[in-house]
């Protein structure tokens, strides 16, 4: 159980945002707190500066993780299932990626350069050392690296691997904003139907949106990958202002 909870801190980070939705919007059945947030709202206090007062500090320990937290808890985890069952591992994998550049030339790429091939049997060799690789474990998870090493080898000769990496720094960097406007959408609509949005509803749409959210958001990431689409579509999230703003003006409080 300890080995699964230190090799899977994503899944513990995506749970942690899904929580504090459903836990912030929930305050909102307590009387007590609602005459006090009211109070703040008649004092010129707007909705948007609590939600980001709200969830800024968990958005910060988040993203810290990611850099600090998670790569020490994962390489922990992998030495101490090492030493369990005397794995030994004598030689670093190596990453290839094959490019056909045109129907009559392809490149390989390795750690150590780039070799090309024509049709007419010619062989290009380009010792052009990708050192910046030899830190990196290519058997795991992407989501195990931390922000400076996916930063490091965002630039490299394999397009794939790039491609996967940028698509992971945005995944990281932007994936709370959806959750931060699941959160705005939730207490428009709790704000504007306060009597009838009770805990059971807060539960179904705070739990309900933030996991549909969480299917999209892997789904997209593999289309990404496996039919080589622009990174710049893992942006999505920010598309979610529209419905915030289109609930925002149809339940105005």
């Amino acid at each position: 159980m300890k080995f699964l909870l230190q090799t899977q801190p994503f899944r513990s980070r995506e749970f942690i945002y899904l929580c504090s939705v459903v836990g912030l919007l929930l305050l909102f059945t307590d009387k007590n707190f609602m005459q006090s947030f009211n109070t703040l709202r008649q004092s010129g206090l707007k909705k948007y500066k609590f939600a980001i007062y709200a969830f800024l500090p968990i958005v910060a320990i988040n993203l810290t993780a990611f850099e600090f937290i998670v790569p020490d808890l994962t390489v922990k985890s992998f030495e101490e299932r090492k030493q369990k069952i005397n794995q030994v591992v004598k030689e670093k994998p190596q990453m290839i990626e094959i490019i056909n550049i045109n129907d009559k030339e392809y490149s390989v790429v390795y750690g150590a350069g780039t070799i090309k091939f024509s049709e007419d049997g010619e062989v290009l060799f380009n010792q052009d050392q990708n050192s910046s690789f030899s830190e990196i474990n290519y058997n795991s998870n992407l989501k195990y690296l931390s922000f400076s090493q996916l930063i490091e080898n965002s630039d490299s000769a394999f397009e794939n691997f790039n491609l996967i990496v940028k698509t992971e720094l945005l995944r990281r960097g932007l994936n709370f904003i959806a959750y931060f406007f699941i959160f705005l959408i939730g207490l428009e609509i709790l704000l504007a139907m306060n009597k009838g949005f009770n805990t059971n509803r807060i539960l179904i749409y705070g739990f309900g949106a933030s996991l549909f959210y969480s299917f999209i958001e892997a789904l997209v990431a593999d289309s990404i990958t496996v039919f080589q689409l622009p990174f710049l579509l893992q942006a999505f999230p920010l598309l979610l202002i529209l419905p915030y703003l289109y609930v925002k003006k149809q339940m105005s409080f």
